[in-house]
């Protein structure tokens, strides 16, 4: 019954909303002036035009449209943004041609009245159709195409989210996934298409068998049967964006989605970080540089190339740990009782205080406090055709620590694993968990039994 109402249901909503705001505003202005004065018609008169911009931006921001397959949070986000654009648009209107008229307190008022209404009352209404779909009204029925990956994945966001109100009729062709599942399979045809008597048809394929769709789509663009098309971003590790060139979709893979001000955000915690870290510990980069030339003649800093942010090159610094001819055969890790290390030098490695240099790189750009740890050009260049994705940890800048560090993946340990690490801190990063990265270092990280 819900199903056939949905278009009265659509128009009940958005009367709702009109009255939850015209409501909210004769509120807010008992609120500041306690009873119905002489201002209290034009207050009355100023209420169209709020109606007129609230229902403008409710409509733009898409809050009558079906939320059955949008998450709670997305929702309540686009609320709080459609009525801070209203207000917006309501306050600069308001005061452009009467800016003397309007109390402030009346506005803020409203601002807090009608954020908190609104908000309630698309969880009432969320609230309302879970428990109708949980007694099986208010149904969409679903049909599924394809056997790939991002299929099976639809079918368990359906189970954990029971209250969307969706519910599977068939399958076509499924390569025998809809016994694992119990689902029917349906071979979707010219002659049973037109009663399918369904909602949705999800059409999910591996990247490789795209082309099995393409008859049956030209067939469903007659029909009226909403398409759904799950792409195959099972090799986008660590992110995706839909975006638009020229008019043209298109789905960028493997570029981390993060905003500007994330971006600055990180690079400011750096400089800050770098240069109080660089100051407090002058004197004991003193020392360790004064311990490195009474122990063995030399340099006291060693600078070698590594791979950092899109591949591009630059000098990392450290506390030299070697003796002077220690390249002198070429490139290579440091190993287990490595001859090449000064006495001095292996215990710096193994309290990692030869690292302290690199705040330098930080300050000046070239790292981060927290990324994944740059490779010399040699190592990146094998590890790029032996390992799968290896160059994507390079999609951020090189950190001094990071995700695989603090979970003891330090000098000889499994590059594969290293590489799971750091694809995983790319993909989940935020300010916060660097934080946490920088508090898990300096509380099991610096002491490392895998540094030699």
């Amino acid at each position: 019954m819900l199903k056939n109402l949905h278009k009265e249901i659509t128009l009940a909503h958005k009367i709702i909303d009109l009255l939850i705001a015209l409501f909210c505003w004769l509120i807010a202005y008992l609120l500041r002036f306690d009873s119905f004065n002489n201002e209290y018609l034009w207050y009355l008169k100023l209420s169209l035009p709020l109606l007129i911009i609230q229902y403008y931006f409710f409509r733009k921001f898409d809050l009558y449209a079906s939320k059955r397959l949008q998450g709670l949070v997305s929702e309540l986000l686009n609320v709080f943004k459609a009525n801070f654009a209203v207000i917006v648009t309501f306050v600069m209107s308001i005061y452009f041609f009467h800016p003397e008229k309007v109390s402030r307190i009346v506005l803020l008022n409203y601002s807090l009245l009608s954020t908190f209404l609104f908000i309630t009352t698309k969880l009432g209404i969320r609230m309302f159709l879970r428990i109708q779909r949980r007694k099986g009204k208010n149904l969409r029925h679903v049909i599924l195409m394809g056997n790939g990956p991002q299929i099976e994945h639809f079918l368990k966001v359906i189970k954990a989210n029971p209250e969307a109100g969706l519910k599977i009729k068939g399958w076509h062709d499924s390569n025998g996934l809809n016994e694992k599942y119990s689902i029917k399979e349906m071979n979707i045809s010219v002659g049973n298409l037109k009663n399918l008597n369904s909602d949705y048809l999800v059409i999910g394929y591996y990247l490789k068998d795209l082309g099995k769709g393409d008859e049956l789509l030209k067939i469903l663009s007659k029909e009226l049967i909403e398409i759904i098309i799950l792409p195959d971003l099972s090799f986008s590790l660590i992110g995706h964006e839909i975006s638009e060139f020229a008019g043209l979709p298109a789905i960028s893979i493997n570029q981390p989605k993060f905003h500007t001000k994330s971006i600055i955000t990180k690079r400011l915690f750096d400089i800050l970080l770098s240069s109080i870290g660089l100051i407090l510990i002058s004197p004991l980069l003193l020392l360790i540089g004064l311990g490195v030339k009474l122990t063995s003649p030399g340099s006291i800093l060693f600078g070698q190339k590594r791979v950092g942010l899109d591949g591009h090159g630059f000098i990392m610094w450290k506390f030299r740990t070697m003796r002077t001819d220690a390249e002198s055969q070429g490139s290579g890790w440091t190993t287990k009782n490595d001859p090449r290390r000064t006495k001095f030098g292996s215990f710096l490695r193994k309290t990692s205080f030869d690292e302290l240099p690199q705040l330098w790189n930080v300050l000046v750009g070239d790292m981060s406090l927290v990324g994944p740890r740059p490779e010399q050009p040699y190592f990146v260049e094998k590890f790029r055709e032996e390992i799968d994705a290896y160059m994507l940890r390079h999609k951020m800048k090189a950190g001094i620590t990071g995700w695989a560090q603090v979970n003891g993946l330090r000098g000889d340990t499994s590059i594969s694993t290293r590489i799971e690490y750091d694809i995983w801190y790319i993909k989940n990063w935020s300010i916060w968990l660097d934080i946490s990265i920088i508090f898990m270092t300096f509380w099991k990280g610096i002491f490392n039994r895998n540094a030699y």
